[in-house]
């Protein structure tokens, strides 16, 4: 008999296998089975015995059965998919056609279900009515012609302009954008109901290294190609009308920053039409195609080209000679791209961390310094930074977990001694060599430079009398007077040549724009103070609040706050690159003050 929870659904429609493919659920969870399997499920009743099994079977398709052939392909095939009752599951036997929601660095992990049928159902009887034809062609020719109108006629010119003398803008637009976010998935779950189907949950999780919204549109399997292609662009759609009314809400009171929302709603429009990660675009194709899902299918797949002998485990229906081209061409396409994504990630993941960290530090002085100072709105938007940094974090985190353990998990399952103790050590041996190579780089190193600084080759370190002329503004190294200047602070402007020498010698000069806050002077001062080899003084017409200036080396910051100040001092402060490190800060022109 079927196992509690297995329920059949029926024909697959519209699909890309050239022998037709049917549906049961177990638990919620889709399953892909052929004809002949299903019709086995069929007669499973608890009843009848395997002969009965064999002798229904032959009598509803053209197969002949027999009642033994009944028992090894309910042991071989359906026990281990876990429909049988009594009979053990073994999931990495599952054919399965929904999203995986399982540990994979390319599923929507840590998946918290946030709202159920009970609250979809009655929103989506409502907003289903957006994709009959007649309001469908209304909503995208609107759509369209005031688009043009924004971006041909309007502009976003003013839009910027009233962002920058409105307080609280970023927390507006970031409001707008994640109540856009919300009204995207409820398309996708709009679309399933016009369609016939049901969202089973709205939730949140982990994609790749971002936060995201998710719908539960696994229904959607058992309805036709174009009812599963009006589901997956249900977000989209929705997100065009959202973006309307962001406009007219926009005109209606006058607040011009609001039209930045409809920019970045359209750019996310943009980015969910990416094929090579499942966004919306994404399952658009497979749609289309009627291939389930390329990711979770890619390994049966291409076992479905090896003897059975040479590549055991489940293989994929044959597929027709078209859809074997877009599943080839797909992975040719895919495959590196994500490859080349990981690479990166993993050259470049400590200066990543090492930005997120030290804006996360800036985040947490600018709080400390609003919550002494009663200023409710810098500590309100400081507040959201810190969770906005602190989210991406996490999926990087997850992400890792995500792609170290499954490996590990599989090495660990080896049947044979030896290849698991090769495939442990291989694992741990990489996992050792990446913390090698990260190490060093990461935030957490004593010389890490922080992100933004500049390079510049400095040709001379001559001596000479008289003035230079310098290419950058404060100057980073090049000819210099003979005499250096003290290391402290001054509040008057300094002599570029003499700072140069300094530069040499392996100091920093700290260069701030007249009439900086009183506190971030104060804490310049107390910096001076504590640190012996900068040099602090005011520099006319500088280009940002507080510039940092070492040997060959720039960084612009916007206040002493910034925690990228203190990592700049640790890295070039008697960088060993520098002509003469260690040289002396003190006994040359001038008296710190």
């Amino acid at each position: 008999m079927l196992a509690p929870g297995v329920q059949l659904v029926g024909e697959m429609p519209d699909t890309a296998f050239v022998d037709r493919q049917w549906l049961i659920q177990r638990n919620g969870q889709f399953i892909q089975l052929s004809e002949l399997l299903y019709r086995v499920v069929e007669q499973m009743d608890g009843r009848r015995t395997p002969d009965e099994i064999a002798e229904g079977v032959t009598d509803a398709t053209r197969w002949l059965v027999t009642g033994d052939q009944v028992e090894q392909l309910i042991a071989s095939k359906l026990a281990p998919l876990g429909v049988v009752a009594g009979m053990g599951a073994d999931d990495g036997a599952q054919a399965r056609s929904a999203p995986p929601s399982g540990l994979s660095p390319l599923a929507v992990g840590m998946r918290a279900k946030v709202v159920g049928p009970r609250v979809i159902e009655p929103v989506t009887r409502v907003l289903q009515y957006f994709f009959a034809p007649p309001v469908l062609v209304a909503v995208l020719l609107a759509a369209a012609g005031l688009h043009y109108w924004l971006y041909r006629e309007r502009g976003f010119l003013a839009a910027f302009v009233d962002a920058l003398y409105t307080p609280g803008v970023l927390l507006i637009l970031l409001g707008v954008v994640l109540v856009s976010a919300v009204f995207h998935e409820l398309g996708h779950a709009s679309g399933l109901r016009y369609g016939g189907g049901h969202a089973r949950a709205m939730g949140a999780g982990f994609y790749a290294v971002f936060p995201v919204f998710f719908t539960d549109a696994t229904d959607s399997y058992r309805l036709g190609r174009w009812a599963r292609v009006r589901t997956g662009l249900g977000g989209v759609y929705f997100h065009l009308i959202f973006a309307m009314a962001v406009m007219g809400v926009a005109l209606a009171t006058g607040q011009e920053y609001l039209l930045l929302a409809v920019l970045l709603i359209d750019l996310e429009i943009i980015h969910q039409f990416i094929p090579f990660m499942r966004l919306d675009g994404y399952w658009v194709l497979a749609d289309l195609t009627g291939i389930p899902d390329f990711f979770s299918q890619t390994g049966p797949f291409l076992r479905s080209f090896i003897p059975t002998h040479a590549a055991p485990g489940q293989r994929l229906p044959a597929l027709r000679w078209w859809a074997k081209g877009v599943f080839f061409a797909y992975l040719m396409l895919t495959v590196p791209v994500l490859a080349f994504l990981l690479f990166l990630l993993i050259t470049r993941l400590p200066r990543i961390v090492t930005v997120f960290w030290d804006a996360l530090l800036t985040h947490v002085e600018i709080v400390r310094d609003a919550a002494g100072n009663g200023d409710l709105l810098a500590l309100v938007t400081s507040l959201t930074q810190i969770v906005i940094l602190t989210l991406p974090l996490l999926g990087i985190a997850y992400l890792l977990f995500t792609l170290t353990w499954k490996p590990l998990k599989a090495a660990w399952r080896q049947p044979v001694l030896e290849y698991r103790l090769a495939g442990v050590v291989t694992i741990a041996g990489a996992i050792v060599l990446l913390g090698v190579y990260w190490a060093p780089r990461s935030p957490f190193a004593a010389r890490t430079p922080p992100a933004g600084v500049k390079t510049y080759a400095v040709k001379s370190n001559a001596h000479v009398k008289g003035p230079v002329s310098y290419p950058q503004s404060p100057p980073v190294g090049g000819p210099h007077d003979p005499l250096w200047q003290n290391c402290g602070f001054y509040d008057a402007p300094l002599r570029n040549e003499n700072a140069v020498h300094a530069l040499e010698h392996g100091a920093v000069w700290i260069t701030y724009r007249p009439g900086l806050p009183d506190d971030q002077l104060r804490s310049l001062r107390s910096l001076a103070e504590r640190e012996s080899r900068v040099l602090i003084s005011p520099y006319p017409n500088l280009s940002s609040p507080v510039v940092l200036s070492a040997w060959g080396r720039q960084l612009k910051i916007g206040s002493v706050r910034d925690a990228r100040l203190d990592r700049f001092l640790r890295a070039y402060i008697n960088n060993r690159n520098i002509p003469e490190p260690g040289g002396p800060c003190t006994k040359g022109k001038a008296k710190a003050r």
